[in-house]
């Protein structure tokens, strides 16, 4: 029977991995193509946001001193200035003089000499004359030039990726183009004679024949292909059937073709049909195979025509805690972004146990009581069990110095996306 190689720990495999890890190119693309990607470049505003002083209610212009001790006793009487045709007209043509005020329109320019408006809700027109019953001071319910942003300023640093707050700031600031990370191509494959695809099988069609069932679904290429597309294109290969010549044919030529690196599952671990190690060996280099982590000890890792290939196992727990370990890692390094999901200090409810030299991937569910929250572990064995992972609302890493997680202890528990 094979035997690991050497069983290396998880911080050498990760660092290994992103050695590896080369930053991807740039491309320059519309700013409302831009949802997701990641900033390959600071963006600076070219101008003043707001552009300049305008009303931030609809309401009147006025000088702020005019409207001191009004109130709805006493309101304070003010001269309309009417027959105002537009914005420009109130910035260039008026002049908003002691005793006066301007109708004006929320994000209309405020006039030369105002500096408040007071509010429709708290004034009324008699006979061209406005009565104001509340008093506002200069500057209220004015939004000064360059208040959301200044000239020169970084509003979007590089490595950033954009969110739709973002394209709306991109689109504030006229900026028509960002230069942005490209998206790596990432091919997928899954190895087994027994698996099919849902999509055009289904173990019901055996059960309909009355045979005993004898294959299952190809979960792990679609389950890898959902991770992959938030961080990087994922090119769906499909099922291959546990045939070397096969699989070293389909990965060789996706790497010679559009792809920038590989996730491969199943045929990992040292069984009599596990040679998918041996097929990274034949093609490049392996530069590992057996992690010091649970689930997922038969990972592997290694490079085919200057292409990273992750040789990840079978069962979908494994690959999961793979992927999130040390390729989700690696796709964040490729476009220089980091991991922006939430991580939540959570009290453990039981014992979570682990071997010193081992690094564990805990699948917990959360609960929030008086304002903390508890993380529960499943209590699932078996790295086949994927309702373990639909069961839990994230995952906790017990490290490789720690001797577990007692009960009562904190630990940070990652979200999933």
């Amino acid at each position: 029977m094979k035997l690991f190689r050497t069983l290396i720990s998880y911080d050498e495999a990760l660092r290994t991995v992103l050695a590896h890890a080369s930053r991807t190119g740039y491309e320059e693309i519309r700013f409302d193509d831009a949802l997701n990607r990641v900033l390959a470049e600071d963006i600076r505003s070219p101008i003043d946001s707001p552009p300049f002083d305008r009303a931030a209610m609809d309401g009147y212009a006025i000088r702020g001193e005019d409207s001191f001790g009004a109130s709805p006793q006493r309101p304070v009487l003010l001269t309309i200035r009417k027959g105002v045709p537009g914005p420009e007209a109130a910035v260039e043509c008026l002049d908003v003089r002691e005793g006066e005020c301007v109708p004006i329109a929320t994000g209309m320019p405020v006039p030369r000499g105002s500096n408040a408006v007071v509010m429709l809700e708290y004034t009324k027109e008699r006979d061209g004359t406005l009565e104001v019953y509340r008093p506002v001071p200069p500057g209220k319910n004015v939004s000064v030039r360059g208040e959301d942003v200044k000239a020169g300023e970084v509003v979007l640093p590089a490595g950033r990726r954009l969110r739709a707050h973002d394209i709306g700031m991109l689109a504030m600031l006229f900026q028509r183009t960002v230069r942005v990370y490209q998206r790596a191509t990432i091919g997928i494959i899954s190895t087994g004679d027994e698996l099919i695809d849902p999509r055009t099988s289904s173990v019901a069609d055996e059960h309909a024949q009355g045979t005993r069932p004898s294959k299952i679904a190809d979960s792990n290429s679609y389950m890898l292909a959902a991770f992959t597309h938030p961080l990087a294109n994922p090119h769906r290969i499909g099922i291959l059937q546990d045939d070397p010549e096969a699989i070293k044919a389909a990965i060789r030529s996706a790497l010679e073709g559009a792809c920038d690196a590989m996730l491969v599952t199943g045929g990992s671990s040292v069984g009599s049909r596990d040679f998918l190690t041996d097929v990274v060996e034949a093609l490049g280099e392996l530069l590992f195979h057996g992690v010091a982590m649970r689930p997922g000890e038969p990972t592997g890792f290694g490079i085919i025509n200057r292409r990273p290939i992750f040789v990840l196992p079978g069962y979908p727990v494994a690959a999961i805690a793979a992927f999130e370990l040390l390729v989700r890692p690696f796709l964040l390094a490729l476009h220089g972004v980091a991991d922006e999901r939430i991580r939540l200090p959570a009290i453990a409810r039981k014992d979570i146990p682990s071997a010193v030299g081992r690094t564990d991937f805990v699948r917990v569910k959360l609960q929030k009581e008086a304002g903390r929250y508890y993380a529960e572990p499943i209590r699932v064995s078996g790295s086949g069990i994927l309702s373990s992972m639909t069961k839990s609302d994230g995952f906790l890493v017990v490290a490789a110095n720690k001797e577990g997680i007692a009960a009562g202890e904190t630990a940070a528990v990652t979200l999933y996306e």
